[in-house]
């Protein structure tokens, strides 16, 4: 009885509060208008009103906190949410910061329990109307607190998501020739698929990238740059309609920051699709090397895994980079969000936690033969210098 009377006057409260003559300076009405037009504000008003209360009549039923949460351990926790709790506590404080959650989803839905759900929501590949159900929320509240968190991580992506220093790079470099990677690298450069739902409309087209019994098989092309430290350090978007991973690289803003760059100790490593540059270092082809090409290649190629390792931490620790159901709008946030939560992660928490994290995901054999298309040849054309130090850097090679 007690709480249908407090459900009751919740109700009455908030129809109270939408009435008020300062509600009315705050909408900034001129007039009092017709009786048609005051009746279908006041239908309007306590429909907004009954889904506040709705609303918190669904948090009452549960604790403010979560309480399958509060009694997880440390490993569990990373385990569900993917992130450590200090982490999680880092995101809660500049959540609550930026007071970025709409007003009345923060009364009905604490900041914490929204910085969770999200966290799951990214984590896990549950259907969305699942995740709702877990945080006793309503499908399209969530599906909001979802894209505000998004956005909220978008903000911070300055901050996270950035291109090295030329310390930084240094650093880098010494951590691949230590692991037995080709002197002067700092980081690799090459693009992976995230696969999506068939988008609706004419937009479907563009995200094809195979053709297959049971339907087609769609998904935006992310090209990234990662460096010895497992952070990405850029990232584009396309679709595969755009042809070859090396039209892809001309469409974006780091060819052109490449291509103005010829005067660097530092490097990438590529595969040899992309262009040959003094920062692009692209293997040896061909069946007759020389021994020191060979090494180049060999020490090349360990270099290189670092995009591999780099895909499988970021999809085995956000599961839903796997499959994304949302529309595209919304992916491309998604994605972009995701890299700067995972260089978070990374720089934020020890080395250690990616190993505590279950690494199920295999990167290699996720791409669907999409980088063995017939579109997809080896570069014929370079940036002048590029030549020249791989020359350079095959002689000095022990």
């Amino acid at each position: 009885m007690a709480f249908h009377e407090s459900f009751a006057s919740v109700l009455q409260a908030l129809a109270e509060a939408f009435s008020s003559p300062e509600e009315d300076l705050m909408l900034g009405r001129p007039g009092a208008g017709t009786a048609a037009e005051e009746a279908e504000e006041e239908r309007e008003e306590e429909e907004v009103a009954l889904r506040i209360a709705v609303e918190e009549w669904k948090a009452q039923r549960s604790s403010a906190r979560i309480p399958w949460e509060a009694a997880l351990s440390q490993k569990e926790f990373l385990s569900t949410f993917r992130v450590t709790r200090p982490l999680y506590k880092y995101l809660l404080y500049e959540w609550e910061r930026e007071q970025l959650a709409d007003a009345w989803k923060a009364k009905v839905h604490p900041a914490d329990r929204q910085v969770l759900a999200a966290l799951y929501y990214l984590g896990n590949l549950e259907p969305i109307t699942s995740v709702a159900e877990r945080f006793s929320m309503m499908p399209s509240t969530i599906h909001s607190v979802i894209m505000a968190f998004t956005n909220f991580l978008e903000t911070l992506g300055d901050r996270y998501l950035s291109w090295p220093n030329a310390q930084e790079k240094i650093r880098c470099s010494e951590i691949v020739r230590q692991n037995g990677g080709l002197p002067g690298v700092f980081g690799a450069l090459d693009a992976a698929l995230i696969k999506i739902r068939a988008p609706a409309g004419d937009e479907k087209a563009h995200y094809i990238y195979k053709k297959v019994s049971t339907g087609l098989k769609c998904a935006v092309v992310m090209q990234f740059v990662v460096d010895a430290e497992l952070l990405l350090r850029d990232v584009h978007l396309a679709a595969p309609s755009d042809a070859n991973r090396a039209s892809i690289l001309q469409t974006s803003r780091l060819w052109e920051f490449l291509h103005c760059t010829v005067a660097e100790e530092t490097h990438l490593v590529a595969p040899a699709v992309y262009p040959l540059a003094p920062t692009i270092m692209i293997p040896y082809v061909g069946e007759q090397l020389s021994p020191q090409e060979t090494t180049f290649n060999e020490l090349h190629s360990e270099a290189f895994k670092l995009t591999r390792n780099a895909m499988t931490a970021l999809k085995s620790r956000f599961r839903r980079l796997q499959l994304l159901d949302q529309k595209l709008t919304n992916i491309f946030k998604i994605i972009s969000s995701t890299c700067i939560l995972h260089n978070m992660a990374i720089m934020r928490e020890g080395p250690e936690v990616l190993q505590d994290l279950q690494m199920l995901y295999r990167s290699e054999t996720d791409e669907d033969g999409w980088l063995a298309l017939p579109q997809e040849t080896i570069s014929d054309f370079g940036i002048l210098g590029g030549e020249e130090k791989r020359h350079y850097l095959t002689t000095v090679l022990p």
